[in-house]
């Protein structure tokens, strides 16, 4: 997918998540106490791995989203957002594991 597909307010949130990620580096790097400093590195660290886990789980529910809604084969969805079959079948399983973690039911289920 080119960046051209997504929707203007997604790139507009993201370009505030850049904004804000370079104010927190700006913040860390002008701590005068180093292991304040390094604390708060570590809490960036700690936090942008719950941001890479939660937008992977969405990523997978997007492609669910295809999967149910254009009701296509696994085949048809790898072929349509251009990852193998298998890893098709990744993203529907961790679909599946996320919809369950936040308690709501895939329209598969």
């Amino acid at each position: 997918m080119a960046k051209e597909d997504v929707s203007g307010a997604v790139l507009t949130a993201l370009a505030d998540l850049e904004h804000a990620f370079d104010a927190v580096l700006k913040a860390i790097n002008a701590e005068p106490d180093h292991n304040r400093s390094y604390a708060g590195a570590t809490e960036l660290v700690e936090t942008l791995r719950r941001f890479v886990e939660a937008s992977g789980d969405q990523r997978a529910l997007s492609a669910a989203r295809i999967f149910d809604h254009e009701q296509m084969s696994l085949a048809g969805l790898a072929d349509h957002i251009g990852v193998s079959k298998a890893r098709a079948a990744q993203l529907m399983k961790t679909a599946k594991d996320a919809s369950n973690r936040n308690g709501h039911a895939t329209e598969g289920d």
